[in-house]
């Protein structure tokens, strides 16, 4: 049963969790000849050739599925048509039909799939053994990075979506990614298309599903999974790529992931791109999104060529993990690897003398865990543990008291430079009348302040759990 599959893929073009989408088509060799002779250049000067074949480099460099150029005209409109499914040979070219056929309003261009059904009655997708691209002559064409110009399509950027359809994928829920509808600023493959990609065509190494916090800097830190790593070995990695719709630092483009360290351990990362120079960030954060310069580290160069490595023994913690570049503007994939390794001995954080009875730790860690226990300071009949941390600059902060093994109570006081207490004491039982859990959410001018964990009860005890986030207005 040849080609009894069929299928059509199309961009349109609109200025202005994973998501991504599989058709259930794919090659089942995971690999695509294209014969690939555009004639002519684009008004910028750029060859149509190049741009295309850079298209199809980049899901080869970035995915596991790999395309293989041809230099020499195939016409993709051979036998397609009424009733057609094409010849077997992969062509693209510009055209002011799809192959005899108006294109849709705003249509770009068209991906025609066509294969062999998987089974009788073609329920289950089918193997792709021709997947022609016909690109919209009547569109204005260019060449060119960086945002939509208004009127004029980067053909560069519509080749890689069409490839992602020639391989298989439908268009994507994820408003950044590349194999979303409609055009947008992004030109790079996105962690979404990837993903997708590598769905297909199974790799094993997906990028994790991720989540977005926002932070005082203007710039999201994105939390992948597993984003708490508790030893003794832990191994990350994952793909992704600078575009232009990332935020920026200091005229270069920046992703920041965000890691939660257990124990104290030694971290091993390295960045890697061949799309450009990639710059490695890695630095402790506080409860209060303050950057820790005793745990700031960067790096250019210290890998293989051009590529990024640092090696460090840090302190359990929140770190960001930032990807950049040398210059700016860069974009491109990279890839990213880090392995930590702990004894899994307890952490080393200070403890001091408050001077009015209990020890307090010092912990600048957005996630604290601990327990009640009966070794604990006592405090009007109920146990008390206590915690130092610091702010920079004003921030407003949420503070959550969780536990399953007591009611909670959180206290918040502010501390002068002599340990006594200053004017600021806050304490909170419950979050409502059917939520035992304590919150406190306060603006925070610069200071040092100690939260007290105790309990509603006398003398109860067990495991707790505090978790201080910074609320963006």
């Amino acid at each position: 049963m040849r080609n009894l599959g069929f299928l059509i893929g199309s961009i349109l073009i609109i200025y202005g969790s994973n998501a991504f989408e599989t058709s259930d088509n794919l090659w089942e060799n995971g690999e695509a000849v294209f014969h690939v002779g555009i004639s002519g250049n684009s008004p910028s000067g750029g060859s149509w050739n190049d741009a295309f074949k850079r298209s199809m480099d980049a899901w080869s460099n970035g995915t596991a599925f790999q395309f293989v150029a041809i230099d020499d005209f195939v016409d993709p409109c051979i036998e397609r048509g009424a009733g057609l499914f094409g010849d077997n040979i992969t062509g693209v070219d510009f055209s002011p039909s799809v192959c005899g056929t108006e294109f849709g309003d705003s249509v770009l261009a068209v991906t025609l799939t066509a294969g062999t059904c998987k089974n009788l009655s073609c329920t289950n997708g089918f193997f792709i053994s021709d997947a022609d691209i016909v690109f919209n002559s009547l569109e204005n064409w260019d060449i060119y990075s960086g945002p939509v110009i208004n009127f004029v399509s980067d053909f560069e950027r519509v080749a890689l979506h069409e490839l992602g359809h020639a391989l298989g994928l439908s268009h994507s829920q994820a408003g950044s990614a590349i194999m979303q509808s409609l055009v947008s600023d992004a030109n790079s493959l996105q962690a979404d298309d990837i993903n997708g990609a590598n769905f297909i065509y199974g790799d094993g190494s997906e990028t994790p599903v991720e989540t977005s916090i926002a932070t005082v800097y203007g710039i999201n830190v994105v939390t992948l999974e597993p984003s708490s790593l508790s030893g003794p070995n832990d191994n990350v990695s994952f793909s992704g790529a600078l575009s232009s719709s990332d935020a920026k630092l200091d005229g270069k483009f920046i992703d920041l992931y965000q890691y939660r360290f257990e124990n104290d351990s030694i971290v091993n990362i390295q960045l890697s791109s061949a799309a450009m120079d990639p710059f490695l960030h890695f630095v402790r954060t506080s409860s209060a999104q303050d950057i820790i310069p005793a745990f700031t580290f960067n790096d250019d160069n210290s890998g293989p060529g051009n590529n990024a490595s640092i090696t460090e023994s840090i302190p359990a913690g929140t770190y960001w993990v930032g990807v950049s570049s040398a210059q700016n503007g860069e974009q491109g994939i990279y890839d990213l690897t880090m392995t930590a390794s702990s004894n899994g001995a307890p952490r080393l954080l200070d403890i001091i003398d408050s001077t009015h009875g209990p020890l307090v730790e010092i912990n600048p860690n957005p996630v604290i865990d601990g327990a009640l226990a009966q070794s604990d300071f006592v405090f009007q009949g109920k146990f008390l543990d206590l915690f130092q941390f610091k702010v920079n600059n004003t921030t407003t902060l949420r503070l959550d008291l969780s536990s399953n093994a007591f009611d909670t109570n959180l206290l918040l006081v502010d501390v002068l430079p002599d340990k006594a207490l200053g004017n600021l004491f806050i304490s909170n039982d419950d979050i409502s009348d059917s939520n035992t859990n304590s919150r406190i959410e306060q603006s925070f001018p610069p200071g040092t302040y100690w939260i007290g964990v105790t309990s509603f009860s006398n003398s109860d005890t067990g495991d707790y759990s505090i978790n201080i986030s910074v609320v963006i207005p």
